[in-house]
């Protein structure tokens, strides 16, 4: 083989490389790092804590100002040691309008701590795009899915990055 054939190789073998790597940081963050960010050491009936902790790094990163908890629910299963915790948190938008935000947290038994689950903005004004019929089409719901989905994850690593700069500036009301 000649000199280019093996230096294209290597620049392919490169290229997937930092694609494979890339990916799994992608995923190590979004599977174990980002979940219990900032929830280690709450005990499983401190889940007010760890809602706290969780909607207010969470709706920071969105820009959104925390207010209260419009309902908030805990739920420990009888076998098996899981628990769950769940509710919605009134905020406060930029431009002074009310948004809700909704937080789900599970107690993870094999870690020890409550985890993330899932949480977003609760009927954004473009949720309504879903369910319509003709506008903008297939590929166009697509694209924005992809775009919700890309936009969580920035989000989370905004959370994360203002979190590692100051730990200490996502307090817990005492609940």
């Amino acid at each position: 083989m000649n000199r280019s054939g093996r230096n294209l190789r290597r620049l392919l073998y490169a290229l997937l490389a930092v694609i494979v790597l890339g990916v799994g940081t992608l995923v190590w963050f979004g599977a174990w790092y980002y979940p219990a960010l900032g929830l280690t050491g709450v005990p499983k009936d401190g889940y007010r804590r760890a809602m706290d902790i969780a909607v207010r790094g969470m709706t920071a990163s969105e820009g959104l100002a925390f207010q209260d908890w419009d309902f908030r629910k805990f739920r420990q299963v009888e076998r098996g040691g899981e628990a769950y915790a769940w509710g919605a948190a009134r905020c406060r938008a930029r431009d002074g309008s009310t948004s809700f935000y909704w937080v789900y947290l599970e107690w993870s038994k094999k870690r020890g701590q409550w985890l993330r689950n899932f949480s977003e903005e609760l009927a954004t004004p473009d949720d309504e795009i879903y369910f319509t019929r003709t506008s903008p089409g297939q590929f166009g719901r697509a694209r924005l899915a992809l775009s919700k989905i890309l936009g969580q994850l920035a989000a989370h690593v905004r959370e994360a990055r203002a979190f590692g700069r100051n730990p200490q500036d996502l307090p817990s009301s005492g609940l």
